[in-house]
């Protein structure tokens, strides 16, 4: 009988022990990201990674592989989705198949600002189940909204539709290479990469790119003026997630410290994106670039011809069974509520 206590009250002391042994053990996560530990990106990506390791009382510590040592930026979600990574940075546009909500609303956010982009963002998330389900694979932990891009020419300045006749512009996106061949661009599709060259040799004649690019492509040596007021905002997209068994793992007090940084982590990435920026811009103007402005008359029919466009990549969403004018529709919506306009 005593050998029967004595064995009870010791199998429930090691029991005792050893849960509480477990709940102790540190979690330690991978994260991959195609960028370099000193791009803006990636300075937000360690501020996140400290914030969630101080708010868990060290219970998560997150190793992360920078560079695309671990994943690539072709197939991330589907990588991430494998367990390549615990956590990674995605770029859902440049997957094969399944996202087509996501690449075409990129272009459905222009007129409002980054920040309340990201709001809208959310509530389409959430109200379109069609949405959600391009993501069900991954647990969303952050999204990102780049900053405008604006005009930068070599040949002339541009203030009226009239001067893009003539100009060959290095464009990305359907809807932007349809909108600039429709004002009188030839638009020209290349890797960035190949900017500056194609700029110096007179291929091309400007570039919608950032202020951040000014140094990081070296085109404060080649580009002699800026339109910068002619605006191409960037949409919002999911930019950061979790695997979902990974996901499933944690805690759910570590969750809750996760889903309570997801603005944070998002809204780091857009503050940490505009310091080169300036950086840039200053180096523009100590270059010699000549800042203008486009006429309002300019901006306004830019900005009809784009919104026709964008009206047609929905109607497009639609024949696939998707509700793109709905999501359109709503986001324009949403776009006069949050801001008054």
């Amino acid at each position: 009988m005593k050998r029967r206590i004595f064995l009870f009250l010791f199998l429930g002391a090691f029991s005792f022990l050893f849960s509480n042994f477990s709940w102790s053990q540190v979690i330690e996560l991978t994260y991959a990201s195609p960028y370099a530990p000193n791009h803006p990106y990636s300075i937000a990506d360690q501020n996140w990674i400290a914030k969630i390791e101080k708010e868990t009382g060290g219970k998560v510590k997150i190793k992360p592989y920078w560079a695309g040592t671990l994943m690539s930026s072709r197939e991330s979600m589907a990588e991430l989705a494998k367990g390549a990574a615990d956590l990674a940075f995605i770029t859902p546009i440049y997957e094969k198949a399944g996202v087509d909500i996501t690449k075409t609303i990129l272009d459905f956010f222009r007129g409002t600002p980054p920040e309340t982009n990201m709001k809208i963002y959310w509530e389409i998330f959430r109200k379109f189940p069609e949405f959600r389900k391009e993501y069900e694979k991954v647990k969303i932990l952050g999204i990102s909204a780049g900053y405008p891009m604006h005009l930068m020419t070599t040949k002339k300045p541009v203030t009226s539709i009239s001067d893009f006749k003539g100009l060959r512009l290095r464009i990305t996106g359907d809807v932007m290479m349809r909108t600039m061949k429709e004002l009188g661009a030839e638009p020209v599709g290349m890797p960035v990469v190949e900017v500056y060259e194609a700029l110096s040799k007179g291929i091309i004649h400007g570039v919608i790119l950032g202020g951040t690019d000014y140094k990081a492509f070296k085109l404060a040596e080649v580009v002699k003026y800026a339109t910068e007021n002619f605006l191409q905002e960037r949409g919002v997209y999911a930019s950061r997630a979790m695997n979902l068994n990974s996901w499933a793992k944690l805690p759910p007090d570590v969750q809750k410290v996760f889903e309570a940084n997801i603005d944070f982590w998002s809204l780091e990435g857009y503050r940490q994106l505009l310091k080169p920026e300036e950086e840039g811009k200053e180096l523009a103007r100590k270059n010699g670039i000549q800042f203008v402005k486009m006429v309002p008359e300019g901006l306004t029919k830019y900005a009809e011809v784009f919104d026709k466009e964008v009206v047609k990549e929905a109607k497009r969403l639609d024949e696939k069974g998707l509700p793109g004018t709905k999501i359109l529709n709503e986001v324009k919506r949403l776009q006069k509520e949050l801001t008054g306009k």
